[in-house]
Order: C-alpha cells, then sequence, then structure tokens
C-alpha cells in the first residue's frame, strides 16, 4: 500500500515537473514539435515534383548548353490551351431532347374540356340577361377554369352567345379548329422546353426510340417564341375581348413537346472532352529539346515545361521517399537558419512556446497564399497577392526590426520554395517585405501602418521593372503585375490590422501599440492611483521620464520602461497612508507597530500590485516590472529597527535579515533594471541639500555602484557602458527638475546666495535666473526621508525645527532605494 502510494505520487511529482518545463520553455519538446509540425505542413505545400531547375521566358536565349532528353515525353499543351478547346468542345456538344408523341392529342383534350367548361359556366351565369360578373369569386366558375377572364370578356362572350346561331357552342366549336391548327403546326416543328439554347448551341440532337436526328436550332420553337406564333395566330380570328378569351384557352393547353435530357446531354459533353487530345507532340529519346543561344518560343517553352514534369514524375514513380525527404530537408534547413537566430540572439522569444508558434502560424499562413496562388492556374500574376508584406509588418510591430527583417527573409524563401523556386517572387517578396518593416520599426499608433502602403508599392516597383527590364518583357506584362502589386500594397495594411488585433487577444502578446495605450493616464488604474496616493503617481511620472530618456541612450524599449515605470507602485493605491509620499500631516502608522509587520505591509505593495495588475488584465511584462523593481533589496530602516531594539532586548538572533527583503525576483531584463535604478535615484536624490549638478552626478553615480555591487543588476544584462549612459541620461532630467533657486530677501532658513554659489564639495553652481523663486530646502519644508519608499516612522512623532534626519533614514538612502 505505501509502495503504491510513493509510486503515486512520484509519478505526480514528474508530471508537475514536466508540466512547469514546457510551461517555463525549459523543455525543448515542444520546440522540437512545433519545429516538426510547421516543417511537415510546409513540405506538404511544395510543389510535388514540380520544381523548377532552369528560368525561361519566351523571348529569352537559352544561355546553357544544348538540353538532350534522356528519355522519351510527351509535349503537353499549356493549361490555358487545353482549356479553351475543351470549353469549345462543350459548345461542339448538341444537348439531347426526346420528342413527346402524344403532346397534339392532350392539347386538343384539354382544349375541348376548357371550352365546355366555359360553355357551361356561361350559361349557368344568366349570360342572354347580361349578368354576368368576375370570376374573382367561386360562385362566378373561377374554380372550374384554369384562367380568370375581366367583365368585358364575360360580355363579350355573352353578345356573341346572344347574337350567333347556334349560341356560344358553335362559336366555341369553330375557335377549337382554329386553335387546334396552330397547335399542330407549331407541334410539328417542336417546342424546347428550355430556353436560351440557341444562344450557345447551332444544333440539337433529336432522339426517338433508338433514332438520333441532328437539327439545326432554328428549325424549333424556343417556349417564347411558340407562344408569339400562338398569339399571332389567334388575333387573325376574332379580335377583340373574344380573342383575348381564346388566346387564353389556347396558351392554357399548350405544352412543350422537346424535352430535354440531362443524362443523355452530359454523357456527350463528357465524350467532347474526352476526344480533345492533352498533347501536341512528342520528343523522342535524345532529341534536342533547345540548344544553346536559341531563343525560346512558345512550342519551345511547351518542351521545356513538359520536360520538368516528365522528369518529376518519372522521380517520383522511381522513389517517393527520397522527394519527399527532399523537400522536408529544403525546408527544414530554411526554417533552421531561423531558428539558429532565436537561439543566439533572441532568448526570450526561443523560451516562450506561444511566441514561437505565433511566429510558426504567420509562417504558415503565407505559405498557404502561395499554395492557393499555384492552385489556382489562373494566366494572372497572382503570386504578387502573396501578402509577405503583412508578415513583416506583423513580426515588426509584434516583436521587433530585427525579427521582422530575418523574418522576411525566410518567408520570402519559403514562398519561393513552395512556388516552385520562383525566384523573382522571392525578390520582389524581400524587398517589399524589407520596406514594409522600416516603415512600422517605430510606431506610435495603429493608423501608422497604412502609411507603409506607399512603400511597400515601391518595393514591388522596383523588383517588378528591374526583372521585367533584365526579361525584355512587354509593357502590357509589367503593367499587369504592378496592378497586382498594388492590390497587395492595400490589403497588406488591412490585412496587418485585422490579424493585429486578433493575435493580441489570442496569444496575449504586448506589442508597443498596446504599451501606448496603457500609457494613458486616463487609465483606470493610474486615475485611481492619483487619486489615493498622488504622491506615488507624481513619482510614478518622474520615473517614467528617468526611464524612458535611459531606455533610449542604451538602445532598449523605451515605451516599455516609461509604462512599466508608471505601474511599478500601483500596489500602493491600496494603502497608501503607510508610504510618507502620501502622508499629510505627522501621524505615523507605523509608530505602533512591530519592524517586522512594518516590513511586510511595506513589501506586501508587490504582491498586491501584481495581483491588481492582473485583475485589470495588464500584460504580463508590465506585471514583470512590479515584481522586479526592488528586485531582494533589504528594507533597511525596519531592518536596523529591528536590530536597535533585538539588541536592547540582547535577543540578536532573533533577527533574520531574509525576513526583510523583498520577495524579488531580481530585473530580468533591461527595461526593469533601469526602472530600479531609476526608481532609487529619484527617491534617494530628495534626500541631498543644496543640490548642484556634481553632486547629482555624484549620486547618482554612487546609487547605481550600490545596485550593482549589491547583485541586484546580474540577471538583466546591462553591460557598464550601459551603466554609465545611464548615469548621464538620469542627470539630464534630474538637473531639469531640480535646477536651482535664488534666495528672495528676507527668506530664513537659505544661505545667502553668495554662499550657495560654492557647494560644499567646491565645484562651482550654474548660473539661475535672477527672478527664478528660491528652492525650498529640507529646513523649509521638511521631508526628511531618504525613498518614497520609506515609511512614516523614518519620521520622528514631533521633529525638531532645523533638526537633522535620523541615522537610519539617512543610511536608508542608500540600501532601500525603490
Amino acid at each position: 500500500m505505501i509502495s503504491g502510494s510513493f509510486e503515486r505520487n512520484s509519478l505526480s511529482v514528474a508530471l508537475g515537473k514536466f508540466r512547469r518545463n514546457v510551461r517555463s520553455g525549459s523543455y525543448p519538446l515542444t520546440k522540437i514539435l512545433i519545429f516538426l509540425a510547421l516543417t511537415g505542413l510546409l513540405t506538404l505545400l511544395t510543389p510535388h515534383g514540380e520544381l523548377v531547375e532552369i528560368s525561361y521566358t519566351v523571348g529569352n536565349v537559352w544561355i546553357d548548353s544544348d538540353l538532350i532528353s534522356p528519355y522519351p515525353f510527351p509535349i503537353v499543351k499549356d493549361q490555358k490551351t487545353y482549356a479553351s478547346e475543351l470549353a469549345a468542345a462543350e459548345k461542339t456538344s448538341p444537348p439531347v431532347f426526346r420528342r413527346r408523341e402524344r403532346a397534339y392529342e392532350e392539347s386538343a383534350d384539354s382544349l375541348r374540356r376548357i371550352l365546355a367548361d366555359l360553355a357551361r359556366v356561361l350559361q349557368g351565369r344568366g349570360a342572354a340577361s347580361g349578368a354576368v360578373k368576375n370570376t374573382s369569386r367561386p360562385a362566378d366558375g373561377a374554380g372550374v377554369l384554369p384562367f380568370r377572364l375581366s367583365d368585358a370578356e364575360w360580355g363579350a362572350l355573352a353578345g356573341i352567345n346572344r347574337s350567333t346561331r347556334g349560341g356560344i357552342r358553335a362559336f366555341f366549336a369553330v375557335s377549337h379548329v382554329d386553335i387546334l391548327e396552330i397547335l399542330r403546326e407549331i407541334y410539328r416543328s417542336g417546342v424546347l422546353d428550355t430556353g436560351r439554347i440557341k444562344q450557345h448551341h447551332p444544333v440539337i440532337a433529336l432522339r426517338q426510340g433508338n433514332r438520333e436526328e441532328i437539327m439545326s436550332v432554328g428549325r424549333v420553337y424556343e417556349p417564347s417564341e411558340a407562344h408569339s406564333v400562338i398569339g399571332s395566330g389567334v388575333e387573325a380570328s376574332p379580335g377583340g375581348a373574344a380573342g383575348s378569351v381564346i388566346l387564353k384557352c389556347a396558351l392554357a393547353v399548350f405544352r412543350p413537346n422537346l424535352i430535354f435530357d440531362g443524362i443523355e446531354s452530359a454523357a456527350l459533353v463528357q465524350a467532347a472532352r474526352d476526344n480533345v487530345p492533352r498533347t501536341v507532340g512528342f520528343v523522342q529519346e535524345n532529341e534536342r529539346i533547345v540548344g544553346k543561344h536559341d531563343k525560346i518560343t512558345a512550342g519551345t517553352k511547351l518542351k521545356l515545361d513538359s520536360f520538368l514534369k516528365a522528369k518529376a514524375e518519372r522521380a517520383i514513380d522511381s522513389g517517393a521517399w527520397r522527394y519527399w525527404a527532399g523537400s522536408a530537408l529544403h525546408v527544414g534547413v530554411i526554417l533552421s537558419i531561423f531558428c539558429i537566430y532565436l537561439v543566439l540572439f533572441r532568448r526570450g522569444i526561443y523560451r516562450d512556446d506561444g511566441k514561437l508558434v505565433l511566429i510558426a502560424l504567420i509562417i504558415l499562413l503565407e505559405a498557404l497564399f502561395a499554395w492557393l496562388t499555384v492552385r489556382m492556374e489562373v494566366p494572372q500574376p497572382m503570386q504578387y497577392l502573396i501578402l509577405v508584406p503583412a508578415a513583416s509588418m506583423l513580426l515588426t510591430i509584434i516583436f521587433d526590426s530585427r525579427i521582422g527583417f530575418f523574418g522576411t527573409v525566410v518567408i520570402a524563401f519559403i514562398v519561393a520554395s513552395v512556388r516552385g523556386n520562383d525566384y523573382a517572387i522571392a525578390l520582389s517578396s524581400l524587398i517589399a517585405g524589407g520596406f514594409a518593416a522600416y516603415t512600422v520599426r517605430d510606431i506610435r499608433n495603429r493608423t501608422q501602418i497604412f502609411r507603409s502602403l506607399v512603400f511597400i508599392f515601391l518595393g514591388y516597383a522596383l523588383s517588378i521593372l528591374a526583372l521585367g527590364f533584365e526579361q525584355f518583357e512587354s509593357l502590357g506584362s509589367i503593367a499587369t503585375q504592378l496592378s497586382f502589386a498594388l492590390a497587395n500594397s492595400v490589403f497588406s495594411p488591412v490585412v496587418t490590422y485585422g490579424l493585429l488585433i486578433f493575435f493580441e487577444k489570442a496569444f496575449r502578446v504586448t506589442t508597443d501599440l498596446t504599451l501606448l495605450e496603457l500609457s494613458d493616464i486616463n487609465h483606470p488604474l493610474l486615475r485611481q492611483l492619483s487619486e489615493k496616493a498622488p504622491g506615488t503617481f507624481h513619482h510614478s511620472m518622474v520615473l517614467g521620464n528617468l526611464s524612458e530618456s535611459a531606455a533610449e541612450a542604451i538602445g532598449a524599449n523605451p515605451i516599455l520602461a516609461r509604462v512599466g515605470a508608471y505601474y511599478h507602485d500601483i500596489g500602493k493605491g491600496l494603502k497608501p497612508e503607510y508610504f510618507v509620499e502620501n502622508q499629510i500631516g505627522a501621524h505615523n502608522k507605523h509608530a505602533r507597530l512591530r519592524p517586522r509587520m512594518s516590513a511586510l505591509i511595506i513589501a506586501s505593495h508587490v504582491k498586491e500590485g501584481a495581483e491588481l495588475g492582473r485583475q485589470h488584465r495588464l500584460p504580463e511584462m508590465i506585471v514583470d516590472f512590479i515584481y522586479q523593481h526592488h528586485g531582494t533589496n533589504r528594507i533597511s530602516f525596519f531592518y536596523e529597527k529591528a536590530v536597535k531594539q533585538a539588541a536592547r532586548k540582547q535577543d540578536a538572533a532573533s533577527i533574520h535579515e531574509e525576513d526583510f527583503r523583498y520577495p524579488g525576483p531580481k530585473p530580468q531584463s533591461k527595461e526593469a533594471g533601469i526602472v530600479m535604478l531609476a526608481d532609487s535615484v529619484e527617491a534617494s536624490i530628495r534626500s541631498v541639500e543644496y543640490l548642484t549638478p556634481p553632486k547629482m552626478e555624484e549620486h547618482i553615480g554612487e546609487m547605481i555602484r550600490q545596485r550593482f555591487l549589491e547583485g541586484q543588476l546580474d540577471e538583466c544584462e546591462l553591460t557598464l557602458r550601459d551603466l554609465s549612459k545611464i548615469r548621464e541620461a538620469f542627470l539630464k532630467i534630474l538637473v531639469g527638475i531640480h535646477h536651482q533657486r535664488i534666495r528672495y530677501p528676507d527668506q530664513p532658513g537659505i544661505p545667502d546666495q553668495a554662499d550657495a554659489a560654492v557647494p560644499q564639495d567646491g565645484a562651482a553652481t550654474p548660473a539661475v535666473a535672477p527672478d527664478s523663486p528660491p528652492r525650498k530646502t529640507r529646513e523649509s519644508n521638511k521631508r526628511p526621508v531618504s525613498r518614497t519608499d520609506e515609511p512614516a516612522e523614518a519620521l520622528p512623532e514631533a521633529p525638531p525645527a532645523g533638526g537633522e534626519e535620523p541615522a537610519a533614514g539617512a543610511q536608508s538612502m542608500g540600501e532601500g532605494g525603490r
């Protein structure tokens, strides 16, 4: 029992470890599966043995050696010619009709019954008195006749009944003979039961039993023509309202007598198609297909096409595995280039399986577009509708310009391989895609995507013109290709815009566009922070400027750094009164708390801020700033306070430094490292009295050096060169924020202007405007804390006027940080 439980626990632990490795990207199995799946799908899209080994166009000169056929093969017609011949064969195949033998007799019987019913209804209504009404009511006989008569027509029949010898029945007897005579002549020629036959076929095949007669369509009637003939014949008899009644009777009994036979017609069409030859000749073994320096004609191109097709078919028949292996190797080598680049230079993307799936999906979509252009088999240059620029823009916006350009190169090769090693489309896609990636490398809003339209068309136009002039293509052909390229340049931004929104939601990727939307200070989290913790909000805004400037200086992502700085302290909005920058008055929340509890409250703003960010669906890369901006720094003030209390109680062993550190982790990216440094510098610089640029520069350098020596920057890939540039960027911003002011007359607490001109370290102070108000000193505006994270406990309950800060507060300037 114990053994079984142990085995189940071990299996559960192993499965849990496997899942964690897969999610973290440390397990290579998922990456291998992604690579193999993409390679397999792309292999299926490659042409089956139709790889083009040589480039040839009608009008060019064959510059290679003589091409001799190693085996006999048929010369296959090109698809356009073969399709037109099939269409012509379909038109020459006559539709089949069968004659309905008793059509005349059936019409005669129907006419006799209709006239008898009409006479009976007329007599029943008292037609002699002229009281006949409309047959719209059942009592008037409307349910007996297959048509309706107007009051005028009923009146005309009533008049005929009164004035004609023998009454209406005698009149109908004469009309019956006339109608049957007209129908006999029409049925003798024949009436088709379907229209528009004459527009498409010159003859029809009329079958009666085992006999078949080919008849010209001019000898038969279509339904509309038969109706016209009947109408003309009836008008020659009585005319007027009575003639209208006779016409309705004739049309009511008329039925076509030539019935279309769809099955036999389809069989004739298929037979005609089968009789169209697929080939136009034959090339014998050892026969020369094309000679060196010969001009390639339409016939020569047909031979070359047929030769390549025959070669591919023979290769597949002799060994299909070789073809599939070669195609898979071909695609795999192209994809491996991209994989090596990601492994060596984009480890963050390589570790993220979701991003790898996204990249694979974009490549697969482009390959599918290329496959569709091959399968359409239309004479137009459909290859220029492959939206490679859309993929270039998507990769650039989602990742960066290097991924965008490198991905464009790989996609261009993939598209060319799917289209049978088409060099022209590879070159065009590479140039247009490169231009597209260039236009969105520094995108600032979504509408900027449409700015790339001109550049995409320019890239296609340059490549089309270059290849067209080089191959002596006609101006009409070049113009057609340019028109399709123009359509591509219009569709690509539209598709990019739509897919970008989909990928952002489906894969939860964070683009610069998403970051720009998050930088809006009207975001609910920032608005809440400004209302509940205005001091923290102001600090975050200043930190955003510092971080953005430093990121630009070292080539990091400035938008990411700024947005990360904006949200790094949102957790303070839940307990703002425990942080001194938000405290109004001298009341101290930490006065009655133990140092350990105060440290827990201070550190909790990290975890609470991350949870708050996830509740508002902040991207994970922004949540990472909340976790990492303190790293594993020590909360120095409360640690020192706890040490002093333990020393007085002689209980130093009860104090553990780990209890007074932030949970971390340390910054994992350059942008997170910048925010940590900016946080420490901005918070601590306000504890320095009589700020001058040299003093600020010295203080900034000291803070950066402390974080470096503490090992907080070990995991974020910031170099010493980067740290030097960051210090210079911080200095420029802070000099503008803490610029010096002159003293107003009789303002206490500030040294005289002459004294302030020479700082304590002997460095000269830059000139200040004489009309500038004086800068408040720590004596005139007492805020004796070194960091915005420093709790209110750093202040004594009732600080003496002009007194000094507590030593612990001063020391925490260098160790606590933000």
